[in-house]
């Protein structure tokens, strides 16, 4: 028997979430037939039943050129899709921000393992692209195939290694789908120097999107008050690639303040937005051939809510350029294309459609005047059958008697077993089972070959008609899209003017010089995890210009180094995407590139020990920041001997000072880096107070001016509860090496 389809998407999908590829073979649509074969890898599911709402699909494909990495990907449920470049030693960050979940390696780098290394630290799925490569004439083909007589002029400008790695993606899903999506948006190809570059391990050290396998107590949780799919995907994309361009930025500034400042009208765009369908993934759908009407009225429901947060917006009164702009966008008019379709499916489908099309029932009445007779045909036989049992009954005089249909044998007469002698001569005997018999009659097969081919007929036309709905839905495909995309952005503004309104931010200054300046700072997430246990968080002052651009941090265990320098990369992040911050004033002078190493991981599966993980990630980002970059480094060398690690830290430290000149935290216990600092001109020591904090906490968690003279350990582990025994040796021990007695308080009892 046949399994729903319901029943074969739960294990597809455990599958398909673990990285694995997929066939299924159907049952054949007739006997002898051939079986259906439908391939699925993770980066080409369209299957809502698979998909996270809020998290971007990308199928991407890396085609190295010499030294260079063009990259193409394409979220298929959506259709959106775009290019970029990047070298091969710094193609970690364009990985980062195109966050794929499948990578095919068309060409890899002869040279360089860059590329593995980046694929691998990201956690990316990726193998490589057994496929012929497309030159030429084929590689145009397939382009122009997906594009339409428009690819020349929406492909103008790409790189060839680019438009190699795009030709070598569509023509992988043309492979794996059977057939290229329609009406494919153009690709946005990545602007140089248009947005911040993060590599996945900063992303990953300072819980941005994930933390561990979870969304929890990450920066992408404290700031998503998205209410639609496509806005929540938008948020993260963002945040993987804030901008860098000042006035970009402080134009989403003045959206967001604007909601700040009208509440109202920012819980009306939200409740507004809050029933839109995700239109992008039902045109994901129709491109491919595997929508339904449910797809269809989505798209209708989207225009028509479209025009219902347009008109909301417009209340407002001296609306910021980018929400006047969107308020045009999402505007729905009679006339136009989109309009018309608005208008058209809003005619012909029911208000709540089935989910496929052989269901049926989903096109209006009087919409289609075929269809309409049809029905009514159908609906006359089937109410003459109706009236033929009830003939049956008085004629036979059998009230169990019932006409009754099904797949294998059609309509018939049911009569218990019993019952079955007092028929008359007209019956003919077509199925005997232990209860009951089932018969036939010659009028009963005239009425139901009536029935059935009328029923037959609806369906026919019915599917007439949506296929003439989804061939004008994709006619306007691109300016849905864009309505669609303007939604998006408006949910992301909403939503971080009511992340500002609920955390009392502020909002930030952007410039263009490398100073920042950040009082009274706080970690966003930090702070609400102590806010939820009645504790309040200690805010601190950061200030790193031109004379003191690289701060070396010492102090205590548990005091709070690592938790400053996340907060201190947070707050710039989050003020580079066009949020406020956590602070009594931040004055940000825009970063070109974050990076951060902090925490222990290894590669055991590419036999990387955790401190070769750590010195290729150190290596990246003294290879790759610049003097515009903001580097976050916590505890470098602490993964092997004492001297060695010391040496790389030192030296570490002064290439970043020396050579690059980059904004720097460097956080580590190694206090004799203290003594380099101090003879470097734009080096500052700064330290975590070691006293006592509030509420019986063992610091105070205040940055101070000054070096840590020891690290507090065994006050860290006394309170940990190890026993007294070990805490009396360790101090015993501690007090040999450092010629002291009760080296630390707290451990000589």
């Amino acid at each position: 028997m046949r399994r729903s389809c319901l029943d074969r998407r739960r294990p597809v999908g455990r599958l398909l979430s673990a990285g694995h590829k997929v066939a299924l073979s159907e049952q054949p649509p007739s006997p002898g037939g051939d079986r259906p074969l439908q391939r699925l890898t993770p980066g080409t599911s369209v299957d809502a039943a698979v998909l996270a709402p809020g998290r971007t699909n990308n199928l991407a494909v890396a085609f190295t050129a010499g030294e260079t990495v063009g990259f193409a990907w394409l979220d298929v449920s959506t259709g959106e899709g775009g290019t970029a470049m990047a070298s091969v030693e710094g193609c970690g960050p364009a990985l980062a921000q195109i966050a794929p979940t499948e990578v095919l390696v068309a060409r890899w780098p002869e040279t360089s393992d860059a590329l593995a290394v980046a694929l691998r630290s990201g956690g990316t799925r990726f193998g490589k692209l057994d496929r012929p490569e497309l030159v030429g004439a084929a590689a145009d083909g397939v382009l122009a195939a997906a594009y339409g007589p428009g690819a020349p002029d929406a492909l103008r400008g790409f790189s060839p290694p680019e438009l190699s790695a795009l030709a070598a993606l569509l023509d992988y899903v043309r492979a794996t789908a059977g057939r290229l999506p329609e009406a494919l948006p153009p690709p946005r190809r990545a602007a140089i120097n248009d947005t911040m570059e993060i590599d996945a391990p900063t992303l990953r050290g300072l819980e941005v999107l994930a933390s561990g396998a979870s969304v929890e107590g990450t920066l992408l949780s404290v700031l998503d008050r998205t209410v639609t799919p496509a806005g929540a995907r938008l948020l993260a994309r963002q945040l993987a690639a804030p901008l860098t361009k000042p006035d970009t930025i402080r134009r989403r500034l003045a959206m967001v303040r604007f909601m700040v400042n009208n509440p109202p009208v920012r819980a009306g765009c939200r409740e507004e937005l809050s029933g839109l369908p995700d239109v992008l993934r039902a045109y994901g759908r129709l491109s491919l051939g595997k929508a339904g009407p449910r797809d269809l009225a989505a798209i209708r429901d989207g225009l028509e809510r479209a025009q219902a947060v347009a008109a909301h917006l417009a209340t407002g009164e001296n609306l910021p350029v980018g929400l006047a702009t969107a308020a045009r966008e999402l505007r729905v008019s009679d006339d136009g294309g989109k309009g018309a379709l608005a208008g058209t499916l809003r005619r012909a489908l029911v208000p709540s459609p089935p989910a496929t099309i052989g269901e049926g029932g989903f096109v209006v009445e009087e919409y289609h005047v075929e269809l309409d007779a049809e029905r009514m045909e159908a609906a006359a036989a089937k109410e003459a059958i109706g009236k033929l049992q009830d003939r049956y009954v008085q004629q036979t005089g059998i009230k169990s008697l019932r006409i009754k249909t099904n797949t294998l044998i059609g309509y018939h007469v049911e009569v218990p077993a019993a019952a079955a002698k007092g028929l008359a001569d007209g019956f003919t005997l077509r199925q005997g089972l232990a209860s009951s018999a089932r018969y036939t009659t010659t009028e009963l097969d005239r009425l139901a070959a009536e029935q059935v081919g009328a029923a037959e007929r609806v369906a026919a036309i019915e599917e007439r008609v949506f296929r003439e709905l989804v061939s004008a839905a994709l006619a306007q495909r691109m300016a849905v899209t864009r309505i669609a995309h303007a939604a998006a952005a408006l949910d992301l503004v909403c939503g971080l003017g009511q992340a500002a309104a609920e955390g009392l931010w502020v909002e930030p200054e952007l410039a263009d010089d490398t100073l920042l300046e950040i009082e009274g700072g706080r970690h966003p997430v930090a702070e609400q995890l102590l806010e939820a246990e009645g504790r309040s968080f200690v805010p601190n002052d950061c200030r790193i210009g031109s004379d003191d651009r690289l701060w070396l941090l010492t102090g205590p265990n548990m005091a709070g180094k690592s938790t400053f320098l996340r907060q201190v990369a947070l707050v710039v992040l989050m003020a580079q995407v066009g949020s406020f911050v956590p602070a009594t004033r931040a004055r940000v002078g825009v970063v070109d590139k974050l990076f951060s190493r902090i925490g222990a991981s290894d590669d055991l599966v590419a036999g990387r020990s955790t401190f070769m993980v750590e010195m290729l990630e150190t290596a990246a980002i003294l290879k790759q920041a610049t003097a515009r970059s903001l580097v976050i480094l916590d505890e470098v060398g602490r993964g092997t001997s004492t001297h060695d690690g010391l040496a790389i830290a030192q030296a570490s430290m002064e290439y970043l000072h020396d050579e690059v000149g980059c904004r720097t935290l460097f956080a580590t216990h190694f206090h004799e880096l203290a003594d380099a600092a101090e003879a470097m001109p734009w080096a500052v020591c700064m330290a975590m107070d070691a006293s006592p904090g509030r509420h019986d906490e063992m610091f105070a968690f205040k940055v101070r001016a000054g070096r840590a003279g020891q690290s507090y350990g065994l006050r860290v582990a006394t309170h940990a509860g190890m026993p007294a025994t070990v805490l009396r040796r360790a101090a015993e021990l501690l007090g040999q090496v450092t010629g002291t007695k009760d080296h630390e308080e707290g451990t000589s009892g």
